[in-house]
């Protein structure tokens, strides 16, 4: 079988590129004579070093801020992007977009001009916010009515789906839920890295950009709390910065706390360094929220990548963080709000013996989880589409 993948990434740097390489490798673990295609964007991170020498890429798709182009841009770009993934997609039996739209009504046209079956995978935001916004509406209904079959990465991104589109628009069989994986293996060993300014340190931790979204502004204040009474207490926070008006409002609420020397924003950092620093955590701490632009959080892989270090976790109800938590066995589900994320953080942070409990039931369920399992129900929807088309 021949696939053709649109993405915006294949690093191991953003959740979309930790998603389709996962994803993609353990497609070719199950399904005989699987031959994976890739486009990908322009502007993209540079691709994982990890990634197969055999896996065909090219770049022929938009940048990843597509959606917010102005209307003349966003057509140049179409014009530029189309014909190129049309022509992949008639060297392939599928097309599958594990980017949200509009990189999913891209690959919903090229499917249909190569009369080829197309699945796409919905994450959350990227997913939602089109079908709110009167620009985009029609399209991305449009895209949704055409495939042959939808991947959901939690339940929080199906009901936020299903709850905009048009009755009858997508039906409901051919919709699935498939949550995130992790190859809890990965995170088994501790990495050799020389000293880092984080060994030797009480911290809690944080993996997410540097965005309204990922409520950063909800988990510092709940630390800054947490730290007033406890002064060898420490936060790292590894993320894309921008130094927009959000970082810095996240900078001076720091500097007012008088813990410079205790918040540490370190950027994106390694994959090596990323493991180091959820092993030594106390507690993985990651309170998304939706923004004022409808953003929200649909799974959160690193809450499976903390499991897998066994360390417990904090987040947030009302987002994909319910997907991913199992509240009270491998971490805390709190309402978004300061008082209950600070009241969270210092039960975990005092508790040595309920940390221990919850990351060693973090640990078990990241052992449970495999990207082979979700792998073959995405094989299986594979199966259906084509099937559907008359296609073998």
């Amino acid at each position: 079988m021949r696939v053709l993948f649109l993405t915006d990434s294949l690093s191991d740097l953003d959740g979309i590129g930790r998603y389709t390489t996962r994803l993609v490798a353990a497609l070719e673990e199950c399904i005989p004579r699987f031959e994976p295609r890739f486009l990908l964007a322009r502007k993209h991170r540079p691709n994982s070093p990890s990634l197969p020498a055999h896996w065909r890429w090219q770049v022929a798709l938009p940048p990843d801020y597509y959606l917010y182009m102005s209307p003349a841009r966003f057509w140049a770009s179409t014009a530029w992007s189309l014909p190129q993934a049309a022509w992949a997609a008639r060297e392939v039996d599928l097309v599958h977009a594990t980017k949200d739209y509009p990189h999913s009504w891209l690959a919903a046209q090229a499917a249909r001009l190569a009369a080829r079956p197309c699945i796409a995978t919905a994450h959350g935001t990227y997913s939602v916010a089109p079908l709110d916004q009167p620009r985009h509406r029609a399209r991305a209904v449009d895209t949704f009515a055409r495939l042959d079959g939808l991947v959901c990465v939690s339940n929080y991104t199906r009901h936020q789906v299903e709850s905009r589109l048009p009755p009858g628009a997508l039906p409901r069989e051919r919709v699935v839920v498939v949550g995130n994986a992790v190859r809890a293996e990965h995170y088994a060993a501790p990495r050799e890295l020389g000293a880092r300014p984080w060994h030797g340190r009480a911290y809690t931790l944080t993996i997410a950009e540097v965005k309204e979204r990922k409520g950063h502004h909800l988990g510092l204040t709940a630390f800054l709390a947490v730290a007033k009474d406890r002064p060898a207490l420490h936060h790292y926070i590894v993320g894309n910065c921008v130094r927009d008006e959000y970082h810095l409002g996240l900078l001076r609420q720091v500097e007012q706390a008088g813990c410079q020397g205790r918040v540490h924003f370190l950027g994106n950092v390694s994959e090596d360094e990323k493991v180091d620093l959820l092993q030594r955590a106390l507690v993985f701490l990651h309170t998304p929220v939706t923004a004022k632009d409808g953003g929200f959080e649909g799974f959160g892989i690193v809450y499976l990548e903390a499991s897998a270090c066994g360390t417990p976790s904090i987040g947030t109800r009302d987002c994909g963080a319910e997907d991913a938590i199992l509240d009270g066995a491998t971490g805390l589900l709190v309402e978004p709000t300061v008082e209950a994320t600070r009241a969270a953080l210092a039960r975990l942070v005092d508790d040595e013996s309920l940390r221990r409990e919850l990351g060693e039931g973090a640990r078990r369920h990241a052992q449970r989880s495999s990207w082979r399992d979700n792998a073959e129900r995405v094989a299986a929807l594979y199966a259906q589409a084509l099937e559907r088309r008359g296609r073998r």
